[in-house]
Formats: C-alpha cells, structure tokens, sequence
C-alpha cells in the first residue's frame, strides 16, 4: 500500500459545475449515505484514483481519513470586532454566478489527490473539472447517459463557470435572503461613516 498519510490533509481547493440534475442527485445519494456532500466527494475520487481495495485499506487504517476538517478561523470567518469609532458595518453579499442551471462544487481534497487526478485527466485529453465532471454524471447517473448526455441535459457555452474554475472571480452581489438559497457565496464587511450610510439611506 505505501505511505499515505498525505492524504489526510485536505489543503487545495478543487472547483467544478455540475448541471443541476447531477447535483441535485449528488446531494440526495450523500443524504441517504449520511455523508456530506465533501466527504462523499472525496470518498468517491479516492476510489477512482487509488481503487476500491486500497480505499477499505485506508479507513480501516484511519477512519476519519476523508472526514471534514474544522475550518473556524482557516479559510473563512466573520468579523466579530467592535467597529471604528464612528464607523457603522455594513455587509453585502456575493454569490458565484454562473449562469442558467449550473451548480457549482467547491472542495477541499489533499494535494496529492488533485495531482494525480490531472494525470488521469491529462491521459484522456481533458482539463481536470471536466475528467471529475465527466465521471460524477457516469457513475451517479450510469454510464450509458454520457451518450445521451447533450440532448438530455442541454449543455450551453458556459465561459463564467469556466472562468470560475480556473480561480478567476465571477461575483453577483444578491440580498441577505437571495444569500442562503445558492451553493457557494461569501460576505463582504467594510466599516463605513455613520453620517454616509445615513445619508445613503435616506437617498434609498
């Protein structure tokens, strides 16, 4: 089996859209798994790459190999501090926009995993989101859909989710409500003057 304790650290990022009945799929089986979507992921990546005999292996040896990290503090927080003086917060909030009926995944997996599945990708002449795209849709949704796949699914140019994936930022400011009905977004905080944000306010 080898050494493979690299693999219990989740340390880069790896983006991809999926096409909504994909994810909707994804996060139904995950649910009836009882897994989060990223350990699901990363369970379902470690079989493709490394195959199901090492993958027993492996949890026997460390059960929570795949399991979720806690994040507090790490790669996102909320502000929390008192503001300036004569400063008011305010928030705004950001959500990826990617365009009609793409979802999009953000996972953390450890870096040797994306490593080598840009090997596996590069082999069959894809970039690596569309190797994990092309797999997810086969193995949720059975391999004779990929035949079928551009009359069921309808694909469409999609440069923003492309854009997204490459790490480039493609932001839509939404409301705080619109805010927890989409995948992945973020908020933003700035310390504004008391006097402008009533200003702003009374001009809205």
């Amino acid at each position: 089996m080898g050494d493979f304790s690299d693999l219990r650290e989740h340390d880069v990022a790896f983006k991809i859209w999926l096409p909504e009945p994909v994810k909707h799929a994804l996060d139904e089986i995950s649910e009836r798994s009882d897994l989060s979507v990223s350990v699901f992921l990363r369970q379902f990546l470690a079989i493709h790459c490394y195959g199901l005999y090492a993958f027993y292996q492996m949890i026997e040896t460390t059960p929570n190999l795949f399991k979720d990290i806690d994040l507090s503090g790490i790669r996102y927080s909320f502000a929390m501090e008192e503001p300036p003086e004569g400063k008011k917060r305010v928030d705004t909030y950001w959500v990826v926009e990617l365009g009609k009926n793409v979802a999009p995944i953000k996972l953390w997996i450890p870096k040797r995993m994306k490593a080598d599945l840009k090997t596996l990708a590069e082999h069959v002449g894809l970039t690596p989101s569309n190797y994990v795209r092309e797999i997810l849709v086969s193995r949720l949704l059975g391999h004779g859909m990929l035949p079928l796949r551009p009359a069921m699914f309808k694909p469409f140019s999609a440069p923003e989710a492309d854009i997204w994936e490459a790490d480039q930022q493609v932001w839509r400011e939404v409301s705080q409500e619109e805010f927890h009905h989409y995948h992945i977004g973020e908020v933003r905080t700035e310390w504004v003057d008391e006097d402008v944000s009533q200003a702003i306010a009374k001009d809205v």
